[in-house]
């Protein structure tokens, strides 16, 4: 007998349980970890926190706060070694491979001498939109699941775990939480359309004023021209708009940074 699907208010208080358990632990690798490679402490963290509990066949704590208990599709067994295993590395390292792919094949566009240099820039836009859309994918994902129940994090999604009662659900009302489904997938959509319109308007430039328009001088996360160039803690270069606006992590190795440490370049324009 297969026992009831867990609802999504108890899978989102399990997976907020967890992560401020592990960004406890990310903050504690940090602090052994020299600055440098200070972006690695969250992954890492996330890594250890899921081998010991889930890649063990043991509920996370998170899990036994909500009474919940991770299974196959089949609703009757738990999940196999292999896929709890795959699992954990997609959402450990799914969106640096997804990125560092997309990294590789403009390095390859830009080298190649077969293209001419409007397709290369049409390319280009184009993987450096993917690049831009990625967070709203995991997003999307997000609003799904609060509509309609289910694991939080793609990795499951996509090796068919889901979530189960362990104890008697306590009587709740939902509507809240589809709510804000609702506005987490309008969020995202309004996001990807506005990436790719400013991908549409960098395109028509380009066809417009070709001589123009130089990819080194763009921002890669708005795509328009730096104007005000800003570093962050990294060293990768933003415009003022992107590194004071909704950024909190690096576009390009995903390093995270405050408002405070960004700092403008008044002297500097990119050759």
């Amino acid at each position: 007998m297969a026992l009831p699907t867990a609802q999504p208010a108890e899978v989102l208080r399990a997976w907020q349980k967890d992560d401020s358990y592990e960004k406890q632990l990310a903050e504690s690798l940090s602090k052994l970890i020299s600055p440098r490679h200070a972006s690695k402490a969250t992954p890492v963290s996330y890594l250890i926190y899921r081998s010991l509990t889930t890649l063990k066949d043991l509920q996370t704590l998170g899990e036994e706060y909500s009474g919940i208990v991770q299974v196959d599709e089949t609703y009757l067994k738990l999940p196999s070694f292999y896929s709890r295993l795959i699992s954990i590395l997609l959402s450990t390292f799914g969106e640096n491979i997804t990125r560092h792919i997309i990294q590789s094949a403009e390095k390859r566009i830009e080298r190649s001498g077969t293209l001419t240099a409007e397709a290369q820039n049409v390319i280009l836009v184009i993987l450096k939109t993917l690049n831009n859309v990625i967070p709203q994918i995991q997003n999307i994902h997000r609003g799904l699941t609060y509509i309609n129940g289910g694991p939080l994090q793609i990795g499951k999604t996509l090796t068919n775990i889901d979530y189960v009662h362990t104890r008697p659900a306590a009587a709740a009302y939902y509507a809240h939480l589809r709510l804000l489904g609702v506005v987490t997938l309008l969020h995202a959509f309004v996001s990807c359309g506005q990436a790719l319109y400013r991908s549409k308007k960098y395109m028509d430039q380009m066809s417009e004023t070709p001589n123009e328009i130089d990819n080194n001088k763009s921002c890669v996360a708005c795509l328009e021209e730096i104007v005000q160039p800003c570093v962050l803690p990294c060293g990768h270069i933003f415009c003022l708009s992107c590194s004071y606006g909704a950024l909190e992590t690096c576009p390009l190795c995903r390093s995270p940074f405050t408002k405070n440490s960004v700092v403008p370049l008044m002297n500097y324009y990119p050759e």
